[in-house]
């Protein structure tokens, strides 16, 4: 199931993608329960997944979620490499922290200890504004693996523990290189 789900999700960031500004629009502002034209003619390629009616609203905040990070310059949203809870703490930069003093986290502990422990929509309202944060900060190019989107949304038990692995891994080594270029005198 997390395969099909996984593909849907780059299905439709490919899909996204080809969107000019006004569908994306549509996108981004899309309501639960209403959805965009963009929308369901996602569902309808993907009955399985994004089309399923008792997903429907977190497909919906998904494929909004994917709208919002869309790159305007062309670039792919996706980069299997980038892991959401990386990206999530890094806020989109790959060279963060750069030579800045403590690292500060794009997302904060406490903001993703949060979004870990809730369920339902308080959750999809959770990541939504955290998307948004990411979407202002994020480097054009840099992407974020996109069906980690989706599996924190619907595998959140599953996905949880994977989230915060990511997380806590870019956070502990950006904290180890500034401490080993402290101690040498480097920053």
């Amino acid at each position: 199931m997390s395969n099909d789900i996984g593909r849907a999700a780059l299905s439709a960031a490919a899909t996204l993608r080809q969107l000019g500004p006004g569908p994306l629009a549509e996108l981004r502002q899309m309501r639960a329960g209403v959805g965009a034209p963009v929308f369901w003619r996602l569902a309808s390629r993907h009955p399985g997944t994004i089309g399923r009616p008792d997903r429907e609203s977190e497909w919906m905040a998904i494929v909004r979620s994917l709208a919002i990070l869309t790159p305007r310059e062309g670039h792919h949203l996706h980069n299997g490499a980038r892991r959401l809870g990386a990206v999530l703490c890094d806020g989109g930069d790959p060279g963060w922290p750069g030579n800045a003093g403590h690292p500060q986290a794009g997302l904060s502990e406490r903001r993703l200890a949060l979004l870990m422990r809730t369920h339902g929509a308080q959750r999809t309202a959770l990541f939504q504004r955290a998307v948004r944060a990411l979407s202002r900060t994020i480097v054009p190019g840099s992407g974020v693996n996109v069906p980690d989107i989706a599996y924190v949304l619907l595998l959140p038990e599953k996905y949880g523990p994977f989230l915060a692995r990511a997380y806590y891994r870019r956070l502990d080594r950006a904290e180890w290189k500034t401490e080993t270029a402290n101690e040498e005198g480097y920053a």
